[in-house]
């Protein structure tokens, strides 16, 4: 795994390394703060993209991000945002090159906007995750981030709000949201594919 900074300063906090970070800018004080959960990055993209090339590539484009991110967000707990970051990121890489996470999270995704198969059929599987993916990027980029943190992540309310810096209330009404658009972008997508057959 690519090292970032070889300086391990167990000295400051997260929070401390932070806010150092983002009221000065010195680069120095992120690349503490990120070699900490390097390895939990690596091992995180690892695990999604099965390549060790592709793996040290996205925790380096990752911190790249953080650069501008972390100091444009209000961050309230950073290994939670830093995860959340990570994962989306997996996460459109896959997209990009129309791959699909191998966790089992497809099945539950699917039944929490109302569209329960009894088939196996990899062809009309695959079908309906294409209808997905497309809905999901037509969704607000909040209620998407969201709707995939919760859904595909298995983040809970709590973690999503701290990671976001915004209260409950409004991750609650992101997700709801979105899952009420995803649900009928599909349905309609869903009548679509039985009209053509």
């Amino acid at each position: 795994m690519l090292r970032f900074f070889r300086s391990r300063d167990t000295e400051y906090s997260d929070e401390e390394l932070l806010r150092s970070y983002q009221s000065g800018g010195e680069i120095a004080r992120l690349g503490q703060l990120y070699e900490r959960y390097a390895e939990l990055v690596y091992g995180l993209c690892l695990k999604y993209l099965h390549h060790e090339q592709e793996a040290e590539d996205a925790a380096m484009d990752i911190f790249e991000q953080l650069v501008a991110k972390a100091r444009a967000h209000d961050i309230h707990n950073f290994k939670s945002w830093l995860y959340v970051l990570a994962k989306n990121h997996c996460l459109m890489q896959l997209r990009k090159s129309n791959r699909y996470p191998t966790e089992n999270t497809e099945p539950a995704f699917m039944q929490i906007i109302g569209l329960r198969h009894h088939t196996t059929e990899e062809g009309e599987e695959n079908g309906q995750m294409h209808h997905l993916e497309d809905c999901l990027s037509k969704l607000p980029a909040k209620q998407k981030e969201c709707i995939r943190a919760f859904y595909l992540e298995g983040l809970s309310y709590r973690e999503i709000s701290e990671a976001r810096g915004e209260s409950l209330g409004i991750v609650r009404s992101y997700i709801q949201n979105g899952r009420r658009n995803l649900r009928t972008c599909m349905e309609k997508k869903k009548a679509g594919d039985l009209e053509k057959k």
